[in-house]
């Protein structure tokens, strides 16, 4: 492949599955010189420096993880309701979902010991909560029940993108409609409509 044939985007996305493998220590120019066939000095074209491929990984990250998906479930038109629940079916969507867990689950390994990728992913993780918070409240929950349970969806996404459970997809789907039918519902826990009652 002739180096002006790669672009910027090229190096960033064969980092990423560098990353997703092998961990943030394994993203070296010439391992991924290896691995798209060429020299290094088509890299050194697009970036200064190593810490600049690291910053546009983190920004594809945040773009491709985040802002993309939040704006695509915005131009859905769909309800708060309709928006919650795919936001939850989302750790379930396959090998897309399979990849970007394992992409993120480097990236937080990333930031336990790097202050750019920590400022990154505590930057996301806020972003992706408020969205979540937003759709509580516009369920009618008082505001910090929003956020309480805003924090207890993000929980079960990320928990339920690292599991991996006998269950059926079709069980796992019905599983997140069912939670999120019962956390969307805005009425006292004991008068819950979702809640068998006691006998």
């Amino acid at each position: 492949m002739a180096s002006q044939r790669l672009s910027r985007n090229d190096w960033i996305n064969a980092a990423m599955n560098v990353l997703s493998t092998g961990g943030i220590d394994m993203v070296r120019v010439d391992n991924l010189a290896k691995e798209l066939k060429i020299t290094r000095g088509s890299f050194y074209y697009h970036f200064e420096s190593r810490q600049d491929l690291l910053k546009g990984i983190l920004d594809r990250w945040r773009l491709k993880a985040t802002e993309a998906v939040i704006a695509g479930l915005k131009k859905k038109s769909l309800s708060s309701k309709e928006q919650l629940v795919e936001l939850m079916l989302l750790p379930l969507k396959g090998d897309k979902s399979f990849e970007a867990a394992s992409i993120e689950i480097s990236l937080r390994a990333w930031a336990r010991r790097d202050d750019m990728a920590r400022a990154a992913v505590d930057e996301v993780d806020r972003y992706r909560i408020a969205f979540i918070e937003q759709l509580f409240v516009d369920l009618a929950h008082p505001a910090e029940q929003a956020n309480d349970l805003a924090y207890l969806v993000y929980s079960y996404m990320i928990a339920t993108s690292l599991l991996h459970p006998n269950d059926s997809l079709s069980n796992q789907n019905a599983r997140a409609k069912r939670l999120s039918d019962f956390l969307s519902d805005n009425c006292p826990l004991l008068d819950c409509r979702f809640r068998p009652h006691a006998h």
